[in-house]
């Protein structure tokens, strides 16, 4: 490492412990201190922009065990700034949100790309052009169906492509779609609150506060799901949900100087989840990729594991899988 870039993780660690302990607990821990978390394996996809409509994204791809870090969309021509990706069970093919390439005016549409052993292949565009918002697309557990959200309708395509099917007609507008482990259920978030739809309903899954949004659930395993909401700060806070019905649990790093969204988790999250900081101890961008540790109740700064991941954009959306790439 450069004198220069020691000198800056240096002082990104030095101030990080001092806000982090004075505002949060939560510590920034250098890789030295992070024997467990060392041990990571897969790969981390997310995608960095300037800001959400400047149609601008890469899609990047991080290999958790040798720290390549990998443009995915540098060569594709057919579609432009490709965001929120989501890779299915078996690691051979991604969808994602972004815009046909040479449209007049852009417009959001889901993708799948498969992986063909040495590059992911020129995406397919699923759902348009068709002059609508199609965004957050999602695997079914088996890998066979994506869902995600047609101007407010949630809806369902074959990862082959073919006829949509609509699953929330004539509700409020409905967003953010992610299924349930059992592959039939889906969390999704209506009127900034976290529903389940199953065959005999759409159940509420967590009240919140009168006026207080919950968006973003990300389902983990058949008890519990992580979902973003917004506190009375104003800041966004990762949290617990439960299928069960019991009420949903603040994460420890929560607090009402700066954002905690976009949670992920690696593997069953037991240890780790990925997630979307905007903690002004990390002096690049306004939003950053971090690690919460779990168990030893403290924060990474990803930097610190892998160096010069974050950049002077916005990181966002992380999704893990436990395949790997580029080899």
């Amino acid at each position: 490492m450069a004198q220069t870039q020691r000198a800056r993780a240096l002082y990104r660690l030095v101030t990080g412990i001092l806000v982090g302990s004075f505002l949060t607990g939560a510590i920034y821990m250098v890789k030295a201190e992070t024997s467990q978390i060392e041990n990571l394996t897969g790969t981390l996809f997310f995608h960095r922009y300037t800001e959400y409509g400047a149609w601008d994204a890469e899609l990047l791809s991080l290999d958790l065990q040798t720290g390549s870090l990998s443009q995915v969309n540098k060569e594709w021509k057919s579609m432009i700034s490709p965001i929120n990706a989501h890779i299915d069970i078996n690691g051979e093919y991604m969808t994602f949100m972004g815009t046909q390439a040479g449209l007049y005016e852009n417009e959001w549409d889901v993708f799948v790309s498969q992986w063909n052993g040495s590059n992911w292949d020129e995406p397919v565009n699923l759902t348009g052009p068709n002059g609508k918002r199609d965004e957050d697309p999602k695997f079914s557990p088996n890998g066979k169906t994506i869902v995600y959200k047609e101007n407010g309708v949630l809806a369902t395509v074959e990862r082959t492509g073919g006829a949509k099917t609509y699953l929330s007609l004539g509700e409020a507008q409905s967003s953010m779609p992610y299924y349930r482990t059992n592959g039939t259920d889906i969390l999704f978030e209506r009127e900034g609150k976290i529903f389940l739809q199953t065959a005999s309903g759409d159940i509420e899954m967590d009240a919140g506060k009168a006026g207080i949004s919950s968006y973003y659930p990300i389902g983990v395993d058949d008890e519990r799901f992580l979902f973003t909401r917004v506190q009375d700060s104003k800041r966004d806070a990762i949290r617990w949900g439960y299928y069960d019905g019991r009420p949903s649990e603040d994460l420890f790093f929560n607090n009402d100087y700066w954002d905690s969204s976009d949670p992920y988790p690696y593997q069953d999250a037991k240890d780790f989840i990925f997630l979307v900081s905007g903690d002004h101890s990390i002096f690049l961008g306004g939003y950053n990729l971090v690690i919460a540790d779990l168990r030893a109740q403290k924060v990474i700064n990803i930097d610190d594991l892998y160096d010069e991941i974050n950049s002077n954009l916005q990181e966002l959306g992380p999704a893990w899988t436990k395949f790997t790439y580029f080899k």
